[in-house]
């Protein structure tokens, strides 16, 4: 937890410095609807740092740590109905006793959005994870083809609920690591809250692994903080604490911390 206190006071005292900067606007100009990127139908541009912790759920008699670390960069560049967004991890994972960093699996992932009405929108999106890990234990050791399917409803009150259904299946790389065949269904939900700088969002999941007959459940809760207009966009820190559920679950609980830049 010293890397997850370390990282957020960095991100508060950047975040400051920043928010002093940024001039305000003027008097006259009229309040413009800003993208906060909770909507999965309106992909926003974003540039977002996030330290993640986990503890996994591995065996009482495992010989090392079961703790992962990573550092996590994103960029999302939405184009017309469409989106681009990218992913590397720098982690560390001491399950073999090197507490170390490295590079762990980039991804790249293609997102489009049809059939926006006042009511509901849907995506769907395909994601590509490569064998990039610069150690075993860092990454799956496959690429993984992602397809995903999202149906979201736009409720009274101005709430979200999004359900999406994601499958991945590992297609090539190393020979020595196990296959992959998840089905993960998703149940995202954001409250509404009015003339708040808060948000937050609700995302239960429901994975079954269909190589090891595995079933569990991961519940995730996102706190957020609009800072407000700041380098050329919007500033947003959150905090994501999750904990898995069930006799197979991968992870006993997490933690995000982190910062993003929208709609610059």
């Amino acid at each position: 937890m010293r890397h997850a206190l370390a990282f957020l006071t960095g991100l508060a005292l950047a975040a400051a410095a920043w928010g002093q900067e940024a001039p305000a606007p003027p008097p006259s100009a009229a309040p413009k609807p800003v993208n906060d990127g909770l909507d999965p139908t309106a992909p926003a541009r974003f540039a977002k740092l996030t330290y993640e912790h986990i503890d996994l759920n591995l065996p009482a008699a495992a010989p090392f740590g079961d703790n992962s670390n990573s550092f996590i960069f994103e960029f999302q560049q939405p184009f017309g109905h469409n989106a681009l967004k990218l992913r590397a991890p720098v982690t560390s994972v001491d399950v073999l006793g090197d507490t170390s960093y490295g590079l762990g699996d980039v991804s790249a992932k293609l997102t489009h959005v049809f059939g926006v009405t006042k009511t509901r929108g849907m995506v769907v999106n395909f994601e590509l994870v490569a064998d990039t890990a610069s150690r075993d234990e860092l990454g799956g050791g496959k690429w993984v083809a992602k397809p995903g399917f999202t149906y979201a409803f736009f409720l009274k009150g101005g709430h979200i609920f999004a359900p999406a259904i994601v499958q991945s299946l590992s297609f090539a790389g190393s020979s020595n690591r196990a296959d992959i065949n998840q089905t993960v269904i998703d149940f995202y939900f954001v409250p509404k809250f009015k003339n708040s700088p808060f948000y937050m969002t609700l995302d239960p999941a429901l994975t079954h692994d269909w190589e090891n007959e595995k079933t569990f459940l991961t519940t995730a809760l996102t706190l957020g903080y609009r800072l407000g207009p700041m380098m050329g966009g919007n500033g947003q820190v959150f905090v994501k604490p999750s904990v898995g559920l069930g006799a197979d679950r991968a992870s006993d609980w997490g933690l995000q911390i982190g910062f993003q830049l929208l709609n610059f």
